[in-house]
């Protein structure tokens, strides 16, 4: 069976599976064995993600499983967006595992694509390595919207996943994906730039969060990958953001702390290249999806 998701992913599904099923289903093993055909259908609108995931959960298990829709596009209320068909017992077996999948993706999905349709900006192009000039100023960057490691335990490979459905970067993955100092970290160190200093050593990308605007600009000096402030209102990040191109600084500025879709729109035209938003997996709620049996 052919799959274009990651090893890593498929063998999370798969452990989503054993979870559910535990020493086996029960019920379905009394349940008369019949072929059959089933609808997943949503039951409100939203943006799609978890199309591949659940199409190789159902493969897995020798179902044909045909998609109506494809991660990223939108679905009405009562709209189908998969059909399936084969072994009722093993439909039976996988619907709770792919609802679950499908609707706490698409639920993530679509709270980012809210979020990214407010700010306007795109991935395309966003890197850690990525070195910008100071704008312009009658030129002010759409910034980019960002998910936080604010995930479901266990989750996170696939919540991540569903932010670049929808349009969003999902900055780091992991913890080893980059160096991020942030608060804590500072803590053990003499100053922010010493800290700075000693992560660009080690040749890897890196960012730096900031709490104030001096803080800002004292890392500013070690040129990190990568500036955060940090919990800082749209009339503070404007200001620290003038100030840190007129003193040179070529990275990335990212915007994070308390930034919600009701305040989002302040932020988004103030010089920033990164939003970053917890909300968008913290208060994702899972999309209702629902699986209709049909005989013929």
């Amino acid at each position: 069976m052919d799959s274009m998701l990651s090893a890593e992913i498929e063998a999370r599904l798969l452990g989503y599976l054993r979870e559910d099923a535990g020493t086996g289903d029960v019920t379905s093993e009394i349940t008369p064995q019949a072929q059959c055909r089933a609808e997943i259908m949503a039951n409100e609108k939203c943006m799609i993600a978890g199309i591949e995931e659940t199409v190789f959960l159902l493969k897995n298990v020798g179902l044909n499983a045909t998609a109506k829709k494809k991660d990223g596009q939108w679905a009405v209320k009562g709209e189908i967006i998969m059909e399936v068909r084969g072994s009722n017992r093993k439909i039976l077996t996988l619907e709770r595992v792919c609802l679950n999948v499908l609707g706490r993706m698409s639920g993530v999905a679509t709270l980012c694509a809210k979020a990214k349709e407010i700010a306007g900006g795109d991935i395309k192009g966003i890197t850690t390595r990525n070195k910008i000039s100071a704008p312009k100023k009658t030129q002010r960057p759409l910034p980019v919207i960002a998910v936080t490691r604010k995930t479901v335990p266990g989750f996170q490979l696939l919540d991540k996943k569903a932010a670049e459905v929808a349009g969003c970067w999902t900055h780091r993955k992991n913890l080893s994906e980059m160096i991020l100092l942030k608060d804590n970290h500072l803590t053990f160190f003499p100053d922010t730039l010493s800290a700075a200093q000693k992560a660009k050593a080690t040749g890897q990308s890196f960012e730096v969060e900031a709490e104030n605007k001096a803080q800002a600009l004292h890392a500013a000096a070690a040129q990190p990958d990568i500036l955060m402030l940090d919990n800082f209102t749209p009339q503070e990040a404007r200001l620290t953001i003038r100030a840190l191109r007129k003193k040179g600084y070529r990275g990335k500025i990212e915007l994070s702390g308390g930034i919600t879709l009701k305040n989002l729109k302040g932020y988004g035209n103030i010089g920033a290249d990164i939003i970053s938003m917890g909300e968008l997996t913290k208060k994702a709620r899972i999309v209702d999806f629902s699986l209709g049996i049909l005989m013929a």
